[in-house]
């Protein structure tokens, strides 16, 4: 489930991404339910007992993406 170097996230799929790096731990219902299921199909984003993550592999596509903007 590792992400493609060249993954296209949609702008919602980035705005989650970026809310899960900066308040680690939000309940699935706080976020883009379909940019959400899509994070974590490509693992950047699980479920934990603290609430919805993101991953190392998330962190890294977002590094990524900060990176190229």
């Amino acid at each position: 489930m590792e992400a493609a170097p060249d993954l296209n996230l949609s702008p919602s799929e980035k705005r989650t991404l970026q809310r899960l790096a900066a308040n680690d731990g939000f309940d699935a219902s706080e976020l883009d339910w379909v940019a959400l299921q899509r994070l974590k199909k490509h693992g950047l984003a699980e479920d934990r007992a603290a609430g919805v993550r993101i991953t190392k592999e998330g962190r890294r596509q977002l590094r990524q993406l900060v990176t190229t903007a």
